[in-house]
């Protein structure tokens, strides 16, 4: 009879606590990408953490704020910096277009040379860019036809803008506390992990923080130092807008052969300007830096933490950010990670299970 009566309450305490968590998740819901942000740097960053709080014993309110400072100096300042050099870059393709549709701009000599697609191009320069006003009216006739679409569009990447802005300063904010109570909060997440799942939590929860801190380092960090190098480069050799192309060649590196792809063509429209030292200096400096950050730096960073094939962590990567925005480029190899143990954990059973052979 007792047991009987266990069972309902059993349920109902599995119920209750069902609708706590659900709760509690629906009223965090606007800040949950903050506080997973904050969550994720927190980690990445905790040994630095432990460095400065070793060297202010017994004062964790101000570790916790220095700690905070160092990590928006390192993370948000160069952000912030390309952010604006590459405004510029925006800035001076417009002015370019501008002049375009004032008086109209001559094709280059050297668009014709081009393989294959040369042909095309100069058409396609001749029709919007050697025609005055040419510009000037498409838009107009655009904005025409679809002003709600654009109007809708423009507010849609302000609102997007600003949103993003004050989850970066949120996630900063919520960093400040992580630092100062992370580890009393590990020490409860550890304890209810080891009360719902026993000895299966401690295999998941030994292998996330280097994950994680791999992810940050081989995915983020060498994504923006690739693309600081890329820039310079770029600047050096006479590119234009050399911040936003170098950006872009870092954030296409992902994709094989994508970022060589692109040097070659800056390469070859370099030669046929007739720059060709600026080109050769271009394309073999470019492809080291390429080679020795996507094919060298980013997979021993991210393989010694996660212990995942390079392929693996592209599936991660481009999965992550397909199904959760950018917050999965570096959720995604974590994921990727947690299903490995998982099956290293069945396959071990499976193992244990699985009765000798008796020759």
């Amino acid at each position: 009879m007792a047991e009987h009566l266990k069972q309902p309450k059993s349920l109902i305490s599995m119920l209750f606590t069902i609708l706590i968590l659900v709760g509690a998740a629906i009223v965090l819901s606007p800040f949950l990408l903050a506080i997973l942000w904050a969550g994720i740097i927190a980690t990445a960053f905790w040994p630095l953490h432990c460095r400065i709080r070793g060297r202010f014993p017994g004062k964790p309110n101000g570790a916790a704020f220095l700690t905070t400072l160092v990590v928006a100096f390192l993370l948000v300042g160069p952000m912030i910096g390309l952010i604006v050099f590459m405004v510029q870059d925006i800035l001076e393709i417009t002015t370019f277009l501008r002049q375009a549709d004032d008086s109209g701009v001559e094709v280059p000599q050297w668009l014709p040379q081009i393989p294959v697609l040369g042909d095309m191009l100069v058409a396609s320069w001749k029709e919007y860019l050697s025609v005055p006003k040419q510009i000037s009216g498409l838009l107009r006739e655009t904005l025409t036809q679809r002003l709600g679409d654009v109007q809708g569009t423009a507010s849609a990447i302000l609102l997007e803008l600003l949103g993003r802005v004050a989850t970066l300063f949120f996630a900063l904010w919520v960093l400040f506390f992580f630092y100062r109570d992370g580890s009393s909060i590990s020490i409860r997440m550890n304890r209810i992990g080891s009360d719902w799942l026993g000895q299966r939590w401690k295999p998941y929860v030994s292998h996330m923080p280097p994950a994680l801190r791999a992810a940050v380092n081989g995915l983020v960090i060498v994504s923006f130092a690739e693309a600081v190098i890329l820039s310079l480069l770029f600047a050096a050799c006479g590119v234009y807008a050399p911040v936003l192309l170098g950006t872009v060649t870092a954030l296409i590196a992902f994709i094989p052969m994508a970022a060589p792809g692109l040097l070659a063509t800056l390469g070859m429209i370099l030669f046929l300007s007739g720059n060709g030292a600026e080109a050769i200096v271009l394309i073999t400096v470019g492809m080291l830096v390429v080679l020795i950050a996507d094919y060298l730096v980013r997979p021993l960073l991210i393989q010694g933490g996660t212990h995942l094939p390079f392929l693996a962590v592209l599936f991660g990567v481009f999965g992550g950010v397909i199904t959760m925005g950018i917050v999965g480029l570096i959720i995604g190899p974590v994921l990727l990670v947690l299903l490995v143990v998982f099956f290293d954990e069945a396959s071990h059973a499976h193992h244990q299970d699985t009765p000798e052979s008796i020759n």
